[in-house]
């Protein structure tokens, strides 16, 4: 049997069609995720509205330097997170058991580090406008 036994020409196909993303990780090796075609980039359409109104906003912000937890986007200067919880109607990685757990232990650490966490779902994202609603919901937070 061949090195790539048990592919298809439909999933070679499938696989042409998508995008590879590559994301360097300094801590352990180069993880690849493929990313579809037409995959919107939620997280960075959130911080080019953040940006538009004068907020500075990270991606995958590490805040602790001793576990390997990053929030899925952050304003370091407020302390305010912001995670976008995927896969919940397709029994993804948040909502099974050890994502779910390390999830928990995740949002407890931050909680006691003084950090705000916002989460959202895939839902949101199905609202016209969602990004500018995200920010206008972070600068209230901020400004109150």
């Amino acid at each position: 049997m061949g090195r790539f036994s048990g592919w298809t020409a439909g999933a070679v196909a499938k696989l042409q069609n998508n995008k590879i993303e590559r994301f360097d990780d300094k801590e352990s090796t180069i993880k690849i995720r493929i990313k579809k075609k037409d995959e919107e980039d939620v997280i960075g359409k959130i911080v080019s509205a953040l940006s538009a109104i004068g907020f500075k906003a990270t991606r995958e912000y590490k805040f602790l330097r001793d576990r390997r937890f990053r929030f899925d986007m952050a304003l370091p200067a407020h302390k305010i997170a912001f995670e976008f919880e995927g896969g919940v109607y397709s029994q993804g990685r948040h909502v099974r058991g050890k994502g779910y757990t390390n999830d928990c232990k995740k949002y407890t650490l931050a909680a006691m580090e003084g950090w705000t966490l916002l989460r959202y779902t895939v839902d949101v994202t199905k609202e016209k406008n969602y990004e500018y609603r995200i920010a206008d919901d972070i600068r209230r937070l901020i400004e109150k």
